[in-house]
């Protein structure tokens, strides 16, 4: 397996940023926790899969998979989607 390193960093920053603000959220108590459960946090699962599924490709991957297919639950995961 030939990981792009920068990709990867590139990836999994964006995902920390995401995660980041989730907390800074939540934190405030203004906003709904439920909301945050079910829409930043799937967020980041979906930027921390796009890392893993993109991560020997690089940005190359944007342009040769379907994006649905970059954000699931990647296959080569130690545990199962279901």
């Amino acid at each position: 397996m030939s990981i792009d390193r920068d990709w990867l960093l590139a990836t999994l920053n964006d995902a920390l940023e995401c995660l980041s603000e989730s907390i800074d959220r939540l934190e405030d108590e203004r906003h709904d926790p439920e909301d945050i459960l079910l829409e930043d946090i799937a967020n980041v699962y979906a930027k921390l899969n796009y890392a893993v599924n993109t991560a020997e490709l690089g940005p190359e991957a944007i342009d040769t998979e379907d994006h649905d297919k970059l954000i699931e639950w990647p296959e080569n995961m130690p545990f199962d989607r279901d």
